[in-house]
């Protein structure tokens, strides 16, 4: 090297002692957690009562109103994802995929 030059690491933000601990969960992890299961759990009886919809025979009201539960729990269902993944990028990742796999169980 020369004389009044300094080396610089290529990259400064990883230095030994962050390779040694991991990071600590965030703060919001559980909360996001929580609004994961809630989210999976609401998109899967939305899933679950589309399916059945089917099977109900009656009035139109009867399937006007069989819809528009389903319709809720969508709704219910996207506020809660959208709740998971403004608290946490890396709960919501891993409750999609968990819901996916539920998903491919189930159908």
């Amino acid at each position: 090297m020369q004389s009044g030059t300094v080396r610089v690491p290529l990259m400064p933000w990883i230095t030994p002692a962050a390779m040694l601990h991991p990071s600590a969960p965030a703060r919001h992890d559980a909360i996001a957690l929580q609004a994961g299961i809630l989210g999976s759990v609401l998109g899967i009886a939305a899933f679950k009562a589309v399916a059945l919809s089917a099977l109900a025979s009656g009035s139109l009201m009867v399937i006007g109103v069989w819809m528009l539960a389903c319709a809720l729990l969508g709704a219910w269902a996207l506020a809660a994802y959208l709740a998971c993944l403004a608290l946490s990028r890396r709960v919501f990742v891993l409750m999609l995929a968990l819901c996916v796999v539920l998903m491919a169980c189930i159908a």
